[in-house]
């Protein structure tokens, strides 16, 4: 941010418009928080940049307070920034983590459409967030709704491309077709070893800003990453729309934003310290579930983050030497990574094997509180204290055999016969 960003903005003034007169690996959105930060000259970027990434967050964490569990999810956004550090602030992945944070709470306030349309907004500044609106359209009812406004800004961006005359404006989708395997990408920690010990180099590439590994197999491995990065979405997107059908919704959406976002981190050839922000919006839906499992993976996530930070800024300039401590601190780092998609992946194996009984008796008191707690109507309650004695005729299918209890504007919440804690 504090010399690529200016660099970028000069280009532009210069008459070199990055995703209009040449490619750029961006979505043409990211213009708009760069330009903003730029307007009082590229001197005064980064602190225009920070007060700006600040006021959005600002923004975020007010509106999470307004939600049931939501002094527990700000609180935890604010303890996974601090653990992530700068670099959770300083790039444009803050900026499409506080618009993904607040389309959370349109969603919360039953404004899908909204929601729909912010996470598309997003995904067209850094494409993570389309993760999240996946997410959103197999996880929820009025999908018509999530595909129309995911259309009409995607249309809204394409012609305000075509306008400007742009010819680039899908370049971010192969720009880094070519790219080599960055040295914190999970597929290059094999080499990372084989640098240790003089069997691989690392260099840094000019033309994109970054150090690289370089070695044998080195390219063979990063012409496959992009290719497996999409095979594995499709694959975890395919298992999300099983679970979903056969499970309680909100349970399988969690897993499944996890899943999907951690896929796209642990596959990519890129593996830049600002991916771990894109992890925040899934673990918020962590908290917001609330029980012992979600809460393991907000633990995992948030020991990714700080292993993260150790590593840049503070240990970069050995990793880049191909220290043996740094590289095993990178290693390290990379299978909490690798440990959080698996764990994912997991329980969404899990919640489409189970049913529809997938929610455990912790989460179903939980949200009986949370009820009584907003003064709702008695009779939900009583309907959950119901369920429980119902429980064992619902679980086998019967006629009526619908969950009583309906948590936070979700699916319907019912027994899970796996229980941990029966």
């Amino acid at each position: 941010m504090l010399t690529v960003y200016p660099w970028w903005l000069q280009q532009a003034e210069a008459g070199e418009r990055l995703g209009v007169d040449v490619p750029w690996v961006y979505p043409l959105l990211a213009w708009v928080p760069i330009l903003v930060a730029g307007a009082l000259g590229t001197a005064a970027l980064p602190i225009v940049w920070m007060l700006l990434v600040v006021a959005l967050d600002a923004v975020a964490f007010a509106l999470l307070l307004t939600l049931p569990r939501g002094r527990a999810m700000a609180t935890a956004w604010l303890g996974l920034l601090l653990l992530i550090g700068p670099v959770a602030v300083g790039r444009i992945d803050a900026v499409a983590a506080a618009l993904a944070i607040i389309a959370v709470v349109q969603l919360r306030q039953g404004r899908q459409g909204v929601a729909a349309g912010l996470l598309t907004a997003a995904a067209w500044m850094k494409v993570w967030p389309g993760a999240l609106w996946l997410a959103l359209l197999i996880a929820r009812r009025g999908r018509r709704t999530t595909l129309a406004a995911g259309a009409a800004v995607s249309a809204a961006v394409l012609g305000v491309a075509a306008l400007l005359g742009s010819q680039h404006a899908l370049s971010f989708l192969v720009e880094q077709g070519d790219r080599g395997l960055q040295i914190e990408a999970v597929a290059a920690t094999p080499w990372m070893w084989l640098a240790t010990a003089g069997e691989a180099t690392v260099r840094f590439d000019r033309q994109i800003y970054t150090f690289q590994v370089y070695g044998d197999g080195v390219r063979d491995v990063a012409a496959l990453a992009t290719p497996v990065l999409v095979g594995v979405v499709a694959v975890v997107a395919a298992l999300g729309v099983v679970a979903v059908r056969r499970s309680h919704g909100q349970e399988a959406t969690v897993w499944l934003a996890v899943a999907l976002v951690a896929a796209m981190i642990v596959t990519n050839k890129v593996g830049s310290p600002q991916f771990m922000v894109w992890l925040t919006v899934p673990a918020l839906l962590l908290v917001e579930a609330g029980a012992r499992r979600h809460w393991i993976a907000v633990g995992a996530i948030g020991t990714v983050g700080l292993l993260t930070q150790l590593q840049f800024p503070w240990t970069y300039d050995w990793l880049v030497l191909a220290d043996p401590a740094a590289v095993a601190l990178l290693t390290a780092r990379n299978l909490v990574h690798v440990g959080i998609l698996a764990g994912a992946v997991w329980m969404l194996v899990r919640a489409a094997r189970r049913g529809r009984f997938a929610a455990s008796a912790e989460q179903r008191r939980e949200q009986v509180g949370h009820a009584v707690a907003l003064d709702e109507e008695a009779v939900v309650a009583e309907a959950a204290l119901e369920h429980d004695r119902l429980g064992p005729r619902h679980a086998r299918g019967d006629a009526g055999g619908e969950a009583l209890l309906v948590g936070d504007r979700e699916e319907p919440v019912a027994r899970d016969p796996d229980d941990e804690r029966r």
